[in-house]
């Protein structure tokens, strides 16, 4: 993988628990004016139908439902991302393999280096 593209895959417990209408969104929250790449990173399972029309998520190349905010891009940029899932007294929990800190890493430049980065 170069440098610039990204993956984002399912494991075969979020594909199992992901309904056959919906998809799961990798999206990016502003929380700043004053720069733009400030932001906090949410994923979530939510209605197909409802988010293909939402502008600044596109769908990512691929069989599986996968919606990501343009803004997250550069944030992936040489990742490969695993999404999981699990069920908890009948509740549906999707998380990621990313850092629970990503946004904030991002933004102030402190992500690790993808584990995959060519030396």
């Amino acid at each position: 993988m170069d440098r610039f593209s990204f993956s984002v895959r399912l494991t075969p417990e979020a594909r199992g628990l992901l309904r056959p209408d919906e998809a799961i969104v990798l999206d990016w929250h502003r929380l700043a004016m004053c720069c733009a790449g400030a932001g906090e990173m949410s994923l979530y399972a939510t209605g197909e139908g409802a988010v293909r029309g939402r502008k600044g998520l596109v769908r990512l190349k691929g069989d599986e439902p996968i919606y990501a905010a343009r803004a997250i891009f550069p944030h992936l940029a040489g990742r490969e991302v695993s999404i999981d899932a699990r069920k908890t007294l009948g509740f549906r929990r999707f998380y990621s393999d990313l850092p629970r800190d990503f946004g904030l890493r991002a933004v102030m430049g402190h992500l690790p280096e993808p584990e995959n980065a060519a030396r």
